[in-house]
């Protein structure tokens, strides 16, 4: 926010009136629903981190020789600490989505006819709202990781992993937020687009990861395992197609840049197709 700079005419480098930045903001304050999302995020982050501790130690016979004593699975029983971006996406599509389900569109398109600088400026305020909400639930994220290994005291994390975890779920939420205004500007009804979206992720993707698992890297949620940079070899010994190697992941870098373009190219489209259809 504070690196949008203003030149004389009121108006940010980007074309957005700080005006319109803070009718954002307020809306955005005022959607009770973003809140319930934020609540979300915290028990997600919490179901998924604090047993996964005990879930390795009783599942090590099935494992590919993999345990709490590699540092690397301690690491990823960490990184289940940013498992809630899938909320970030949510609250994307919700405050774009709610704009057209309750007619507001309308007087928003009417104030601000150019609506280029409306979606920026709603892109900008979810990618802010999206980084706080992985943020807080990562932060929870870590406490339940923490308790879970608590009894485990021969386990533990490279203190670099906190960085990569942190840094992966600020990109995570401002990219998944920015995608999630896009598909809500895509698709007006909210209902249909959060829910193709819970079922992209939490279905859709795991699929073609268990079938296609060298095409999970290029997916966003592979991508942010790549962010996080732990390397762990997995699968069942009883079925060997379930194979999951993350050291074949792309790096930090790399899996950063390309999610950022997942998100342009995402962030394109829906200027694009808002552009050439009639607001109701």
């Amino acid at each position: 926010m504070s690196s949008i700079a203003i030149n004389n005419s009121g108006s940010t480098s980007v074309g957005i009136k700080p005006q319109l930045l803070k009718s954002e903001y307020r809306k955005i304050v005022y959607t009770k629903t973003v809140y319930g999302y934020t609540l979300g995020a915290i028990a997600l982050a919490l179901l998924s981190s604090y047993p996964a501790a005990y879930a390795v130690t009783k599942s090590a016979d099935l494992l590919n020789g993999s345990s709490l004593m590699d540092p690397q699975m301690v690491d990823g029983i960490y990184g289940k600490a940013i498992s809630s971006y899938l909320f970030a996406m949510l609250l994307g599509i919700v405050f774009m989505g709610n704009e057209y389900q309750n007619g507001m569109a309308i007087s928003t398109f009417l104030a601000t006819p150019v609506r280029t600088h409306v979606l920026r400026a709603k892109m900008i305020i979810a990618a802010v709202a999206g980084v706080i909400l992985m943020l807080i639930s990562t932060g929870f994220g870590f406490i339940g990781a923490y308790l879970g290994l608590s009894n485990y005291h021969h386990a533990a994390p490279n203190p670099s992993t906190f960085i990569n975890l942190t840094v992966a779920s600020v990109v995570s939420g401002a990219v998944l937020a920015v995608m999630g205004v896009a598909i809500g500007a895509l698709i007006r009804n909210v209902r249909i687009a959060t829910t193709g979206s819970i079922i992209y992720l939490l279905v859709v993707e795991r699929l073609i990861v268990l079938f296609w698992s060298a095409g999970g890297k290029f997916l966003p949620s592979g991508l942010i395992v790549g962010m996080m940079n732990v390397h762990i070899k997995g699968g069942l010994h009883v079925k060997k197609a379930l194979d999951i190697n993350t050291s074949d992941y792309l790096g930090a870098l790399p899996s950063t840049l390309l999610l950022l373009v997942y998100a342009a190219a995402f962030a394109g489209i829906a200027i694009y197709v808002s552009l050439r259809r009639d607001v109701n």
